[in-house]
């Protein structure tokens, strides 16, 4: 007996009361073809009672795994691993799918064989309720400015190679995407070093090993959680996206001339909102590292003045002068890359 066409992963940790929402939008898909790869990160939560009523409810549809904790990303990959479909989908334990997610995806797919990843718009619900249709329209503009041609009512096809778009800033959710397990093999994986915005490195990954398509419609709904790991430590997720970058230079060796200035560009400006933390906190030596580092990426007359005035202040401190740390004023400059 075959498999299912599309393994659906799921991770989940102490998330019992949001995630039957997330199962019950797998169910309720307009496609049918679908196993639930659900992986427990070591929930300590009623998750253990969730699993027995679907387990019960879907049979061998629904798979779970359980693991001590070790992060989503560790977990997806347990998931991918164990997938018998086609394609992979995945879905957060606290977010939805909307009926026709997978199989508007895999109508593009189907139209276009060549295609190995395939994405798309969607929305979001606020700490507020507030519902927003479209992150291409609002969030993330950058999605706007892909060259594509439209091949069907509402599917894309990226022309040239979605690379060189992605790495110039995140907009791509991990909900979002259905990719050819052909594709990912046996090395494209998520980084379980990365505990924030690794699904830009993953996708980062898929797209440099195929051609890659979208649908112009929202598929998925997110939604903002209190205790989100992207909401919760603005400062810690600055310093987890300084990881990201890093990790996106470090991990592709064949960068051309413009992509690594687009990189750097992105660092300088993490360094700058560093910089600026730290100094906000009385860190004056942490702000003059940050501020150096960022000169370093970016070299500009700016940058520069930053760093000697940091340096200053450092100097001054060490020396048994009073020093004030100045407010931040780097403002909402991240906003445009940080999730």
């Amino acid at each position: 007996m075959s498999g299912p066409n599309v393994s659906v992963i799921i991770p989940t940790y102490n998330r019992a009361q949001l995630l039957p929402r997330a199962l019950d939008s797998v169910v309720a898909q307009t496609y049918c073809d679908w196993e639930i790869i659900l992986v427990d990160d070591g929930s300590t939560d009623d998750t253990d009672a969730i699993i027995d009523g679907y387990t019960k409810r879907l049979g061998d549809r629904f798979v779970s795994i359980k693991q001590t904790n070790r992060g989503s990303s560790a977990a997806r990959n347990r998931g991918i691993d164990a997938a018998r479909g086609r394609f992979i989908a995945f879905l957060d334990s606290d977010d939805e799918f909307l009926p026709t997610k997978l199989q508007r995806q895999l109508a593009l797919f189907q139209r276009c064989p060549s295609l190995g990843f395939v994405y798309s718009d969607y929305a979001i619900i606020d700490l507020a309720g507030k519902r927003q249709e479209s992150v291409f329209d609002g969030k993330f503009p950058r999605a706007r400015a892909v060259a594509s041609r439209e091949v069907s009512p509402g599917l894309y096809v990226c022309e040239g190679s979605l690379f060189d778009d992605l790495i110039g800033g995140y907009f791509i959710a991990t909900i979002v995407g259905m990719v050819r397990r052909e594709v990912l093999g046996s090395t494209v994986r998520f980084d379980p070093r990365i505990a924030y915005a690794e699904e830009w490195l993953f996708y980062l990954q898929v797209a440099k090993r195929c051609a890659v398509g979208f649908v112009d419609e929202p598929l998925s709904l997110h939604h903002f959680v209190p205790d989100s790991l992207a909401r919760s430590d603005k400062h810690r997720n600055t310093l987890r996206f300084r990881q990201v970058l890093r990790a996106i230079e470090e991990s592709f060796n064949d960068l051309t001339y413009r992509q690594r200035a687009t990189l750097d560009r992105q660092l300088a400006r993490v360094c700058l909102q560093l910089g600026y933390d730290a100094n906000r906190l009385g860190d004056l030596r942490g702000s003059l590292s940050y501020f150096v580092e960022g000169f370093g990426r970016r070299p500009s007359v700016s940058s520069l003045i930053r760093a000697a005035t940091a340096a200053g202040r450092s100097w001054r401190a060490s020396a048994g002068g009073a020093v004030t740390p100045s407010p931040s004023n780097a403002s909402q400059e991240l906003s445009a890359l940080v999730r």
